[in-house]
């Protein structure tokens, strides 16, 4: 949903009982574009290879909660979320060139090539929000033949005692694997390597992605679950032609290149990533405040796994984490994140 005159309702964020996390005022996940370790991908990235050639949609409501079942009418098809993503002057977001999907509703990409699973992100989705906190989200899935769908696991650590309002705020911090994390231009990428152990699908060849409007509503009668059993609180409602998530377009990603990567000041390096059993996370010494390091590991629902830290006369520690599972875990120190891969 995109509507120009508005006035912003505050959220009033809730303290999460997450390992220190209070202690900085900020989730557990990258935060916004401009900030150490954020993982948007900017749409004309040169890790870009290609983008989505095809879109089918099926239209939600403006209000899942009005009797009338208005749909919306923004857009009539998906054909203005194919191909590339195009800013307007001064890199600011599209108020045109793209398809508002209503309250649930969905819409299903193709590619004129399956996309496949190297290391790194693989994809990534593109979202038109006027700035970084105005956050539409969606669920995004992938198949390898049209039918059978994964949608990637979910996490939204928002306060769910406060609805979002309609043109409220939602911290990017506390959202992971939703697409609509980052403002217009930016895509929230996606990679395939956290399914690996998904059933009805092929890493290696995916030829569908489909996003899925997160119903922002904290009423359970009409709100959206993570995976993980929160309610997701995204702004709500959104009673306009121009309702939910407004897709602007996908990309397909090559070999990530070093150029791209995201820029960190505290954390120097964590390695070996993969990793199976133990870990090095090493510092830079430049940029670390006075006294002791404190590095936390977090999984993907947001929980802290382990805390370590790191003295003073240290730049680096040995994490064993022999007791993980396999999945993707998140790396932090100080505001910085990194993601690590729990392989064996």
């Amino acid at each position: 949903m995109k509507h120009i005159n508005f006035v912003k309702y505050p959220l009033t964020m809730a303290l999460l009982i997450v390992c220190g996390v209070c202690a900085h005022g900020q989730g557990p996940f990258c935060g916004i574009v401009g900030t150490e370790g954020c993982t948007a991908v900017k749409c004309n990235d040169p890790r870009i290879i290609g983008w989505a050639t095809g879109c089918e949609v099926a239209f939600g409501p403006m209000d899942i909660r009005s009797s009338s079942g208005d749909i919306v009418t923004f857009a009539t098809s998906g054909a203005d979320a194919i191909g590339p993503v195009v800013l307007g002057d001064n890199d600011s977001y599209n108020t045109v060139l793209v398809v508002p999907l209503g309250d649930g509703g969905s819409a299903t990409v193709t590619f004129d090539e399956p996309i496949r699973n190297i290391p790194g992100f693989d994809f990534a989705v593109y979202e038109n929000s006027f700035g970084d906190t105005f956050l539409e989200l969606a669920f995004v899935e992938v198949s390898s033949d049209g039918e059978h769908f994964v949608r990637f696991p979910a996490t939204s650590l928002t306060q769910t005692e406060t609805q979002v309002g309609t043109y409220g705020s939602v911290d990017a911090t506390y959202i992971n694997n939703l697409a609509g994390k980052y403002r217009g231009g930016w895509g929230t990428p996606f990679d395939l390597e956290e399914l690996r152990d998904s059933a009805g699908i092929d890493i290696n060849n995916i030829t569908h992605v489909r996003i899925v409007d997160v119903v922002g509503s904290i009423d359970p009668a009409y709100g959206t679950y993570d995976a993980f059993g929160h309610l997701v609180n995204d702004p709500f409602p959104t009673p306009f032609n121009s309702s939910g998530f407004d897709l602007d377009g996908v990309c397909v990603l090559g070999e990530s290149s070093s150029i791209n990567a995201p820029q960190h000041s505290v954390i120097e390096s964590v390695y070996p990533n993969p990793a199976s059993d133990r870990v090095v996370v090493s510092l830079n010494p430049a940029n670390l405040q006075s006294g002791n390091q404190t590095i936390y590991i977090y999984d993907i629902s947001g929980r802290c796994m382990m805390e370590r830290v790191v003295p003073a006369s240290s730049s680096s520690v040995s994490i064993s984490i022999g007791q993980l599972r396999n999945g993707v875990y998140i790396v932090k120190a100080g505001a910085e994140t990194v993601r690590l891969m729990v392989a064996r």
